[in-house]
């Protein structure tokens, strides 16, 4: 039987960061000037709240279908992205984290290691990897979501001894899922979505996939409100809109919730597989399409050069 305590100062982390980081989005959002917007860009928010979250709610994140709502709706400027997706995620993930860390059985040193793992790896992030450059970090996550596709098209074939049954990790193993999910919490700040990365983790540590909805889920609704209040720190939150989009991600969540119960192990695989391929593609283009940008400005900067 798990200790209700620890479930209990578990949740109460989570309301409090959570009820903080609104509420001092409210008293940023009540100081600034007041943001106009038209009914149309109220309803593509409204929208895009919606879809996003029940993608996160199932697993597969929110941050990937919001970038991609952004561009086609022209809601948001890119270089908003991160603090937005981080921002949104704060109430929605609330609700995701209670509802299953109550649903499933879950080891308590296994959720609270990564848990912490991962929020630690939020803190850095806001402070330290939103300042590297984003080119280097698409690189790195280029290449980890290519072995983990790899890795799980070689466990649909059965060409490897992965069969994701573990309910808890241990020794190495916990220390190794640690460390790993520092990582994932620090790319939450460039923008990169946190559940596909955890997944992959937990996967490749032989985690049953059912077992990652709790953590995943608690992790974001820890991690992400640390981040999201280093961004407030930094006034890069366009506050008006974020809680327009977090409110309507709400309804998304409770529209999602009965799916998750009929989802097999096999099935959330697959899923996992799709994701890391359609993140893998998206990435994959930003990495391209800025390189020729970087290599175009080069060019010009050399002509000019030489012709001076």
């Amino acid at each position: 039987m798990r200790p209700i305590m620890l479930i209990l100062i578990l949740i109460a982390i989570i309301l409090v960061l959570c009820f903080s980081c609104v509420i001092t989005m409210i008293y940023k959002l009540k100081r600034q000037s007041p943001v106009s917007l038209p009914f149309v860009d109220v309803v593509k928010l409204f929208i895009s709240g919606v879809f996003a979250f029940i993608a996160d709610t199932i697993g597969v994140g929110s941050f990937a279908v919001n970038v991609a709502l952004a561009k086609l709706f022209g809601t948001f400027h890119d270089e908003e992205l991160p603090a937005v997706n981080n921002g949104a995620q704060v109430i929605p993930g609330t609700i995701e984290s209670l509802f299953f860390i109550h649903m499933v059985d879950v080891d308590l040193i296994t959720l609270v290691t990564l848990v912490v793992g991962t929020s630690l790896g939020g803190l850095i992030g806001g402070l330290v990897v939103s300042r590297l450059h984003k080119q280097a970090i698409r690189l790195a996550m280029l290449c980890c979501f290519l072995l983990i596709i790899f890795l799980l098209i070689g466990n649909q074939f059965h060409w490897l001894p992965m069969d994701g049954s573990l309910l808890e990790l241990r020794s190495s193993r916990l220390l190794v899922g640690f460390l790993a999910v520092i990582l994932c919490g620090a790319l939450t700040s460039v923008g990169i979505g946190l559940f596909v990365m955890i997944q992959g983790v937990l996967f490749l540590l032989g985690v049953s996939p059912l077992i990652a909805f709790p953590i995943m889920m608690t992790a974001g609704a820890i991690q992400q409100p640390i981040t999201t209040l280093v961004f407030l720190k930094q006034n890069k939150i366009p506050l008006k809109k974020t809680l327009l989009l977090s409110l309507s991600g709400c309804l998304g969540v409770f529209m999602a919730l009965p799916l998750v119960t009929h989802l097999t192990a096999s099935w959330l695989h697959i899923l996992l597989l799709a994701i890391l391929i359609y993140n893998f593609i998206a990435i994959g283009r930003t990495y391209l399409k800025t390189r020729r940008a970087l290599q175009a400005g080069d060019a010009r900067r050399d002509t000019i050069i030489a012709y001076h």
